[in-house]
């Protein structure tokens, strides 16, 4: 899989989309929607634990 998204426009993936069987667009679209809710569920979880990172309470880790 190539991983250089540099290289890949908006533009360039709406030009892709219609030369795509209707199995890889499904396919696509199940990523998608995987990688979005992970992202998703990952912001959200960083937002709720913010609270637990006190600067004070690291004085722990450095017994460790």
């Amino acid at each position: 899989m190539n991983t250089n998204i540099t290289a890949v426009s908006i533009e360039d993936i709406k030009e892709a989309l219609p030369k795509l069987s209707r199995q890889q667009l499904v396919s696509l679209d199940q990523e998608l929607h995987g990688y979005l809710e992970t992202s998703l569920f990952t912001r959200a979880g960083e937002e709720s634990f913010k609270e637990w990172q006190d600067p004070e309470e690291d004085i722990y880790n450095a017994a460790l």
